[in-house]
C-alpha cells in the first residue's frame, strides 16, 4: 500500500525531528510527515507524568532563551516561556546565581557564601587562571585543541587534585565525561556558553521542558504538518543512492522527497541497510563511544536548596552533580505543590549498574543525612543511559564533537541525519539545533540556517 508523497518525512519525534519539521514549515514547505514509533513525543527531551510530577525523560538543558534551543524556537515561531535566575532574584528567591558546591561533610561554597573558600589562596590563583585561560580567545604556548584533555590543559595551571575533582564536577554535570575523557576545544565551548547563559539569564521553561515540545508541536500542527504515534519505520527506501521514502511495519510505504533521520546513528544504518552506506561512515558509527550515565530522580516532601539550583559535588563517589527543578516555582509545573524535585546525575564508572546506583544513593545519603527517609521520599526513578540507549550513543569525547560527529548530509543524497549525535558542540542536547540548521541548509539550498546567532 502506498501513500500520496510528502515534501519530507522525519524518522523520529525526538527535539531534533520536530525542530527540523518545524523549520521546513516555516519557510514554505507544506506536507511534512514526522513518524515516531513510540507512544508520545519529544524523545529524551520531554517529560512524563507521574504521581503529579513531571519526570524528565532524559534531559533538562534548555538553559533559557538565548541558548540555541531558545533561539530556534524564537526564528519559527515555537513560543516558550521561561523563568529566570533574575526573575527569582526579584522574587526574593536565590542571588540570581546558577550554581554552588557541596561536600559530604555538609559544607556549601558559593561567590555569596560565608563559607571559607574550599581553595588554598595558591589554588584559588590556579583555579582563576584556569578558567581564564579556557575562555580567553588566544592563549599563547598552551594547546586548548581538540586532541588534549582537560586535564592536560589544566596541568599547565595546578597539579591540585582538588581542583581537577571540582573540574570533574562541572565536566560530568555537563556531558557526563571528565577531565581526561573532554577534549579541552569541547569543553572550552561548553564553559564559554555556561559563563554566558548560567547566570541570572538562565532560564528554566514553564511547564517544564515538555513545554519546549509542546511549543513545537503547536507551530507543526498549525502549519499543516502532521505527526503520527505508534508508527514503526522498517525501513529507509534507497534506490540508486538515493533516499525515496519509507516503509512501515505494517506494509505502508509512504514516498517523499527527502527522508530526515532522527532516531540515532546504529537505527540509521538498520533503517537505510548497512550495504547502502559507505564503509568509513559504517565504521564510524560501529565504533561509537557512548554516553554512559545513571541519572536518580527523587521526588521528596522538602527543598535540598534554596538559592540555586545547581549543586556540584567534588567529592561524592558517583554523584557530580544535582539540579532542582522545583527551584523555579510552581510555574515550572515540574511538582504538586509544596513539593521538590532532585535529578542526580552519576557518570557510571563500571560494568556492574547496581553498584553504580547503590554508590550514588549512598551518596546522597552522605550529602543530606536523613533525605531517604521515608516522611520525606515520594519517589525514586533510577534511569539508565548505557551502551546502545537511544540519544545518547556517542558523547563528546575524542574524535566526537562538533564536525567529527555525524554530518547531518550523509553520502545518500536525500537522506539527513540530525539529533544529538550529528555535528555540534555545546552544552549536551543545546548543540541540536546547529546540526538541524545545517541539514536545512542542505535541504533548502540557502545560508540562512547555517548562522548561529547570539
Amino acid at each position: 500500500m502506498s501513500k500520496q508523497d510528502y515534501d519530507a518525512v522525519i524518522v523520529g519525534a525526538g527535539i531534533g525531528g520536530l525542530m527540523t519539521a518545524a523549520g521546513l514549515l516555516h519557510t514554505g514547505k507544506r506536507k511534512i510527515l514526522v513518524l515516531e514509533k513510540g507512544t508520545f513525543i519529544g524523545g529524551k527531551y520531554t517529560e512524563l507524568d507521574y504521581k503529579g510530577y513531571k519526570i524528565t525523560t532524559g534531559s533538562w538543558t534548555s538553559i533559557g532563551k538565548k541558548s540555541n534551543i531558545g533561539r530556534f524556537c524564537q526564528e519559527v515561531g515555537a513560543n516558550v516561556k521561561y523563568i529566570t535566575l533574575r526573575q527569582m532574584k526579584k522574587k526574593g528567591i536565590g542571588h540570581g546565581l546558577f550554581s554552588k558546591l557541596r561536600y559530604t561533610d555538609g559544607n556549601e561554597y558559593s561567590p555569596t557564601s560565608t563559607q571559607k573558600s574550599p581553595f588554598t589562596g595558591k589554588e584559588e590563583e590556579e583555579w582563576t587562571m584556569m578558567l581564564m585561560g579556557l575562555t580567553a580567545k588566544k592563549l599563547e604556548g598552551i594547546d586548548r585543541s581538540k586532541n588534549v584533555s582537560v586535564r592536560q590543559y589544566g596541568e599547565n595551571f595546578t597539579k591540585s587534585e582538588d581542583i581537577m575533582r571540582i573540574m570533574d564536577s562541572l565536566i560530568g554535570t555537563a556531558a557526563c565525561l571528565n577531565a581526561d575523557t573532554i577534549p579541552t576545544s569541547e569543553f572550552k565551548i561548553i564553559m564559554e556558553e555556561g559563563f554566558r547563559l548560567a547566570s541570572a539569564r538562565f532560564g528554566f521553561p514553564v511547564g517544564g521542558v515538555r513545554g519546549i515540545i509542546d511549543a513545537l508541536e503547536k507551530v507543526i500542527k498549525e502549519k499543516g504538518g502532521e505527526i503520527r504515534t505508534k508508527c514503526n519505520v522498517e525501513k529507509i527506501h534507497i534506490d540508486n543512492n538515493c533516499a525515496t521514502g519509507v516503509e512501515l511495519s505494517d506494509g505502508e510505504t509512504i514516498n517523499s522527497k527527502i527522508v530526515v533521520h532522527n532516531a540515532g546513528p546504529r537505527r540509521f544504518l538498520e533503517l537505510g541497510g548497512r550495504k547502502n552506506f559507505p564503509s568509513e561512515l559504517i565504521k564510524k558509527i560501529d565504533n561509537l563511544i557512548p554516553v554512559e550515565a545513571v541519572a536518580i530522580i527523587l521526588g521528596l516532601n522538602k527543598p535540598i536548596s534554596k538559592d540555586m539550583p545547581l549543586i556540584l559535588t567534588p567529592d561524592c563517589e558517583r554523584i557530580v552533580g544535582i539540579f532542582e527543578p522545583t527551584f523555579f516555582g510552581a510555574e515550572a509545573g515540574v511538582a504538586p505543590p509544596g513539593k521538590t524535585m532532585i535529578d542526580l546525575f552519576c557518570p557510571i564508572k563500571t560494568q556492574n549498574i547496581k553498584k553504580e546506583v547503590d554508590l550514588a544513593i549512598e551518596d546522597i545519603q552522605n550529602l543530606y543525612p536523613g533525605i531517604l527517609d521515608k516522611s520525606n521520599l515520594d519517589f525514586q526513578q533510577n534511569m539508565i543511559f548505557y551502551k546502545d540507549t537511544p540519544a545518547a550513543e556517542s558523547g563528546q569525547t575524542f574524535n566526537q564533537t562538533g564536525d567529527d560527529r555525524i554530518n547531518p548530509k550523509t553520502p545518500v543524497d536525500n537522506l539527513y541525519f540530525v539529533g544529538f549525535d550529528a555535528h555540534g558542540s555545546g552544552i549536551a542536547g543545546d548543540l541540536i539545533p546547529i546540526n538541524v540548521r545545517k541539514a536545512l541548509n542542505h535541504i533548502l539550498k540557502t545560508e540562512k540556517w547555517l548562522k548561529v546567532t547570539i
